[in-house]
């Protein structure tokens, strides 16, 4: 079905607190710090978080798509909560078993077994068939996207075509580097900076094609609209930008779990408020989460990524 309205998509990335040290450079390794015990983690960003969340979209009336790592499934509590997503009718997509940060430079034996090991647990957990792939750190490679297709994956949401971005991430791997705690994060070729900005066919290199749905970049100068830029703009910044966001023909609204967590009620560590998102207490945040996700619902046809794979 052809939309009337500008197309639009809303998902989450659950990533873990450790996933954050690891791009802080507080754990090391772009893979799994040593002795990582996925039933031992902090599910602070689940069990607070995602409810959060839950509650924003219905607010909204939005089915949205999580992307999951896998092995957080080895808590009852993690569990539980991906049991209410789906209750509530959301798309569940892979981001990888345990998000190792150079996922894209594995041999491509390893590749597949981390995305084989995480579609086939999502889906026993979830009785979805799961479809969807994020990169960790949005970051592909030739071996990777065409691993993604092989294990049965039909879309991908992992290029982020924005220069603002990609090279504020790359100084920050940068000056993490020089600090002595180097980053887990990659920086990405610069042409994927500049890459297209909406929902297109990836040609792998083998022929076949992959769809791809490009995190959202504002038009022309490329802003990124994502979670943690809608907290830097504030409420003000929201109202300005709110026409330019309206009139844009396709808008893939990428937040993080974190994203709705309170830092100090919600005692994530002091060593993560170099996160942007946890210099902004919930009570703000959260209300401005919700005007952001009106304004979606009211100026776009908001789908699930996988709902908007499957007409392309």
């Amino acid at each position: 079905m052809t939309p009337s309205r500008p197309r639009a998509a809303v998902n989450v990335d659950i990533d873990g607190l450790y996933l954050y040290d690891r791009i802080h450079g507080h754990a090391g390794g772009s893979g799994n710090a040593a002795g990582f015990d996925p039933a031992a983690h902090d599910p602070t960003v689940w069990t607070r978080g995602i409810p959060r969340f839950l509650d924003a979209f219905a607010q909204a009336g939005i089915q949205a798509t999580f992307f999951v790592v896998a092995q957080d499934l080895a808590q009852a509590d993690v569990r539980a909560v991906l049991k209410d997503c789906v209750a509530a009718g959301h798309e569940i997509g892979s981001h990888s078993f345990t998000h190792p940060y150079n996922l894209s430079r594995l041999a491509p034996d390893a590749i597949g077994e981390e995305l084989v090991r995480a579609r086939h647990t999502l889906q026993d957990a979830t009785g979805q068939a799961v479809l969807g792939f994020r990169a960790p750190g949005y970051v592909l490679s030739d071996a990777l996207r065409t691993a993604i297709a092989d294990v049965g994956h039909t879309w991908d949401s992992s290029r982020f075509p924005c220069p603002p971005y990609q090279l504020a991430k790359a100084t920050f791997i940068q000056a993490y580097k020089l600090l002595g705690r180097p980053s887990g994060s990659l920086i990405e070729p610069v042409g994927v900076w500049v890459g297209p900005r909406k929902p297109y066919r990836d040609r792998l290199p083998d022929g076949r094609t992959l769809v791809e749905l490009p995190v959202g970049v504002l038009p022309g100068m490329r802003v990124p609209f994502i979670g943690t830029s809608v907290l830097m703009w504030g409420e003000a910044g929201r109202r300005v930008l709110a026409p330019v966001v309206a009139r844009s023909d396709w808008m893939n609204f990428e937040c993080h779990a974190i994203d709705l967590t309170d830092h100090a009620g919600d005692g994530i560590p002091d060593r993560l408020k170099t996160q942007p998102d946890q210099r902004v207490p919930l009570a703000k945040k959260g209300p401005l989460f919700q005007k952001v996700l009106s304004d979606l619902a009211r100026t776009h046809d908001v789908r699930t990524l996988g709902a908007w794979a499957a007409t392309l």
